[in-house]
């Protein structure tokens, strides 16, 4: 089988998977007084984290800018909802900012899955935007 240009350009997505992307700029912080859908806060301090939701914050926006897919709320709503559907959920409890390493070791297990995931989901979305 031949490789074309755009093979080189998704292989390269799963070249190193180990280093975190930057924060998408796609997808926009909460404003202070809201707790992101990410952490939710039990009242004796435990936090529950959610993975996937985490991967897809942190991958999306440079993998929609790769495959030149809209960004426009519509979007990445669209292909935020399909990644979500598509991961297995993976909810890591937290007590304290220690536990934080928990997180990044189950993050980092499942990142490639997760940017294989996102991928295909840009692609179904792009080829039949919802607006």
């Amino acid at each position: 089988m031949a490789h074309t240009a755009k093979t080189d350009k998704v292989l390269s997505l799963f070249g190193d998977t180990a280093a975190p992307a930057p924060f998408n700029p796609v997808i926009k912080p909460p404003e202070k007084e809201k707790v992101p859908p990410v952490f939710i806060k039990a009242d004796n301090g435990t936090q529950f984290v959610n993975i996937p939701f985490i991967l897809i914050n942190e991958q999306l926006g440079s993998i929609m800018e790769r495959f030149h897919c809209c960004t426009c709320d519509v979007c990445v709503a669209a292909v935020t909802a399909e990644s979500l559907r598509s991961l297995p959920a993976n909810i890591v409890r937290i007590k304290r900012k220690a536990d934080t390493e928990t997180v990044d070791r189950a993050a980092a297990d499942e990142r490639s899955e997760a940017i294989r995931v996102i991928t295909k989901a840009v692609m179904a979305v792009k080829s039949n935007p919802p607006h």
